[in-house]
């Protein structure tokens, strides 16, 4: 028995008897099948209903032909004789649910009490009962059908007896035979579904031996290819397979031959220094050899696939490229001479020749592309011609241009000068300008957080009306200083190409009902009607500048209301296609029933400090700034700006601003705005440590802190900030910039370095510097927010929030790695020396 050889298992076979070809055929052959066993099945329901029928309209007419037939036969046949017929009927047969001896008007005179119909009367008043008693009366024919009655199916047989006024109705049950039926039909479906089965198994494993099996073993043989070589299966069939595999072979012999070739042939092509190039018929390339590729400097991927027109749109001066483009247009060859350019620009001559490649019928096929870099000899060519001129020449012009030359280099040196003077001068006034602004934003905000901050808690507080206000004047011309205060920055931002935009997915819609609600208060105050409209479809999300999209709205529709003594202001928004499918302009149209603008001064409307005349200046205010800024920002984002106005009835401002569409199903990625998730950290009482050391602003923010219930501790300067860390513990730091000794920046560095357990605490600058680029600085400074001043209540608790947030988050991996440096760094020469000038900065201080 150990010697014994078990034959071994098939798992190719198995494999192709669950591979997805022979599923699928069997699943075919299984619902044809199928089908063909339920149309079969309902034949055979049909026939064995009709047969049914018959059987039992022949059971319930036997009782009618017994009376036809006594009545023929029996001269003194009556209807006492016929009731007993009758009545003897109905008992005898269980299947007869009733038998009925009628007359000619439909009365029932005998059968009622033998019947097994519940209800008699009602069976009678059915119309078509009726309707078939009075039909076998009037034509002599018996009627019958199915009915359904008090729930039972049966069948109903009328006839009339001969030579009489009398006939009978008798009623058939039908729910035996329907059982039998239903079990017939069952059966035979049963029967045919087994045989179909038993049919499907045998029909499958013969298709599998003769189609199946060996389709799939050669197309395993067909994947199982290496280089070319194609190894046909010896146990394919004789015929169509077997004619098919050696197909196959001869296929894969051909593409090895051909593979040698094409290597040969690109053996010879790489080789040469000349540059070769295929094209199909259309021009196209199809391949490009290296010595061309090292000619021009393009890439593989640059030209391979591609149209010259296409290519010569990025490297214009690809000369084979242009001279193909011309062959491929009339189908003749070329053989020029002329200058290209590689990817990088430099020059070279060129020899190059196309020539088309034509097939059997003459039509062109390929174009064949060579060329070869002949700038030594042609520069040799043109030095030797350019020499013989030269030299006839030089003699002549040599002093005159050994003149020229001189006076060129001192002219020259003259303007390099003036250039590095102009340079230097520029770029001083560009410096103190900055400096100029960054000083009147820092010495303006600094007192207009005092003016807003105080007006504000004064509004928040009781006051009589009066009282009120007063101070709602005062703030809101602390707001209108502060408005013109932006918009000078802005301006010059924008003057020094420094402003750039924040393009993120947008909703148009969404500005536009912000700047409506925004403005509608004040609309309100003046008994203006303010209205917002949209036609056609708006899309849902753009890219673009939220931002200065609302700036450009609000000093459009801010004017409108401003300049619009009475009457109203629409606002309305359209969507325009663009030829791009991704692109759309945006049309924001604003319109005024105003005092309109004098034809004269529209040219000049958007010039900056410009208002129609100095009456307008006196009566509505303004600086002129909000027009000018509004076109900038509208061209920034490559839009236009276009105003319509009659003076006297009003003014209509055009805005047209192209936007990339992102798609309506797209979900919003994007970050949730600051202030829509509710962040921890300010509703209990905090200790707040403020670095603060002007009078004004210490006031205002004890104000602030008593008012949010803080415990508030008051630092003048960097030095007794760190003091003040070192005596006592506080939860959050509001960190001013411009301080005496040390700054908000030195001393937001000095507590992140020390190695105490306050060097985390949440720190955020509350500063009047608020030019671009100071925020960024803060954070890579170490702290955790910015508020500017002046502020907002709501503004810097919401800061402080995200703050203390963020502070409460476990620390990354990175930081605890980092904390754990440095406090094994802890007594190292670094931390002395800090630890000394901490020393040597409170003793400064004091």
């Amino acid at each position: 028995m150990r010697g014994q050889a078990y034959p071994r298992f098939d798992y190719r076979m198995l494999r192709s008897l669950v591979g997805p070809t022979a599923r699928d055929v069997a699943l075919k052959m299984f619902a044809l099948l199928i089908a063909l066993v339920l149309i079969q099945s309902l034949v055979d329901y049909y026939q064995l209903r009709s047969v049914m029928f018959t059987s039992v309209e022949q059971r319930a007419s036997m009782v009618a032909d017994h009376l036809a037939m006594r009545s023929q036969l029996d001269g003194d046949f009556n209807v006492g004789e016929a009731s007993q017929a009758v009545s003897r009927e109905a008992l005898w047969h269980d299947d007869l649910l009733g038998v009925y001896l009628i007359d000619d008007t439909g009365n029932v005179l005998e059968g009622a009490e033998t019947a097994r119909i519940a209800n008699t009367p009602a069976l009678f008043a059915h119309p078509e009962i009726r309707t078939a008693i009075n039909a076998s009366f009037i034509l002599e024919r018996p009627q019958s059908f199915k009915a359904s009655f008090d729930g039972i199916d049966g069948w109903v047989y009328v006839a009339a007896i001969p030579g009489t006024r009398l006939g009978s109705l008798t009623v058939v049950s039908l729910q035996s035979m329907q059982s039998e039926l239903a079990a017939a039909a069952l059966s035979s479906l049963v029967r045919r579904m087994l045989t179909t089965v038993i049919l499907m198994g045998a029909l499958f494993l013969v298709l599998h031996a003769a189609v199946i099996g060996p389709v799939q073993r050669l197309a395993t043989a067909v994947r199982n290819s290496v280089g070319g070589y194609f190894d046909p299966p010896s146990d394919i069939p004789k015929g169509e397979l077997s004619d098919l595999a050696l197909l196959f072979g001869q296929v894969f012999g051909r593409l090895q031959h051909s593979l040698r070739d094409n290597e040969q042939l690109a053996l010879v092509a790489n080789g040469t220094d000349a540059g070769v190039l295929i094209a199909d018929r259309t021009g196209q390339i199809v391949w490009a050899n290296a010595g061309y590729l090292r000619m021009t400097g393009l890439e593989r991927e640059d030209i391979e696939g591609r149209l010259p027109r296409d290519i010569l749109v990025r490297h214009a001066g690809i000369g084979a490229l242009k001279i193909l483009a011309e062959s491929a247009a009339d189908g003749e060859g070329r053989n020029v001479e002329m200058i290209g350019l590689t990817k990088q620009g430099t020059q070279y001559w060129a020899s190059i020749e196309i020539r088309p490649v034509r097939d059997a019928k003459g039509s062109i096929r390929n174009y064949i592309v060579v060329e070869n870099d002949v700038s030594r000899a042609k520069q040799t060519e043109i030095k030797l011609k350019r020499s013989q001129l030269e030299l006839q020449d030089r003699v002549l012009d040599l002093q005159h241009t050994s003149l020229q030359l001189e006076q060129e280099r001192a002219k020259l040196t003259r303007t390099a000068q003036d250039l590095s003077i102009a340079k230097e001068a520029a770029e001083n006034a560009n410096r103190a300008k900055s400096a100029f602004l960054a000083t009147m934003s820092h010495e303006l905000r600094t007192p207009m957080n005092g003016v807003l901050g105080m007006a504000d808690l004064l509004l928040s507080g009781p006051l009589t009306q009066e009282q009120r206000d007063g101070v709602t004047t005062i703030r809101e011309s602390g707001e209108c200083l502060l408005t013109i205060l932006n918009d000078i920055l802005d301006l010059s931002k924008l003057e020094a190409g420094r402003l750039e935009l924040e393009p993120e997915p947008t909703s148009p819609m969404t500005v536009l009902e912000t700047v409506v609600e925004v403005l509608r208060p004040n609309a309100k105050e003046k008994g203006l009607v303010l209205t917002k409209s949209e036609e056609g479809h708006i899309p849902q999300r753009i890219m673009s500048d939220p931002t200065r999209l609302r700036q450009i709205l609000f000093n459009l529709v801010g004017n409108a209301i401003k300049f619009t003594p009475q009457g109203e202001v629409s606002v309305s928004l359209a969507a325009r296609a663009c030829d791009d499918p991704d692109t759309a302009e945006l049309v924001f149209t604003v319109r005024d029933t105003g005092i309109g603008i004098p034809e004269a001064m529209l040219p000049r409307l958007f010039t900056r400090f410009q208002q129609a005349d100095s009456s307008i200046s006196r009566t509505y205010g303004g600086t002129g700034l909000g027009l000018a800024i509004t076109r900038e920002l509208t061209t920034l984002m490559n839009g236009t700006i276009e105003v319509e106005s009659t003076e006297g009835k009003g003014s209509c401002f055009t805005v047209r601003l192209p936007v990339r569409v992102l798609s309506e199903g797209k979900a919003d990625t994007q970050p949730a705005a600051a202030g829509q998730t509710p962040l921890p950290g300010t509703n209990a009482p905090l200790r707040v440590l403020l670095a603060e050391d002007q009078p004004v602003n210490q006031k205002l923010m004890c104000a602030v802190m008593e008012r949010l219930g803080h415990q508030l501790t008051i630092a003048e300067n960097g030095v007794e900030v760190i003091r003040k860390l070192r005596e006592q513990s506080f939860d959050i730091i509001l960190m001013d910039i411009q301080m005496p000794l040390m700054d908000g920046i030195q001393t937001t560095k000095v507590i992140r370095a020390v190695d105490e357990p306050w060097n985390d605490i949440p720190i955020v600058a509350l500063t009047a510097h608020a030019m671009e680029g100071h925020c960024e600085l803060y954070m890579a400074a170490g702290m955790n927010g910015f508020v500017s001043k002046p502020f907002k209540i709501d503004v810097l608790v919401e800061e402080m929030a995200r703050a203390l947030s963020e502070a409460s988050m476990p620390p990354s991996p990175s930081r605890e790695t980092e904390k754990a440096a440095s406090g094994e760094a802890k007594g190292s020469p670094a931390e002395d020396a800090l630890e000394k000038m901490l020393e040597e900065l409170e003793r400064m201080a004091g």
